[in-house]
């Protein structure tokens, strides 16, 4: 297992407008995905996504992702970013194995 872990919440409603009330606050959008199981939204505590990256070099990296009371060992894909604050706005995860 990783030894850096993030606890995401699904059950997000995907779209622009929501997803901006979700930053508002203080919460990530994502979405984790791979190739046995339909692709989840979710969104996770924007601090404790910034303390793993404090942490480590999140893409690529591998990480465990609590998700409904399971782990889930996920690797980072993409990371989108404001092009000028540089906050976080989006992140895509995909389940290892």
């Amino acid at each position: 297992m990783s030894e850096v872990a993030l606890v995401a919440k699904s059950g997000r409603i995907p779209g622009s407008p929501i997803s901006r009330r979700l930053r508002q606050n203080g919460q990530v959008p994502g979405v984790v995905y791979g190739a046995s199981a339909d692709p989840v939204a979710i969104s996770c505590d924007a601090r404790e996504l910034r303390a793993i990256m404090s942490k480590q070099q999140l893409l690529g990296g591998v990480i465990d992702l609590e998700l409904d009371g399971k782990r889930h060992q996920v690797i980072v894909k993409e990371i989108q970013r404001h092009p000028v604050r540089q906050e976080v706005l989006h992140v895509d995860f995909q389940l290892l194995g």
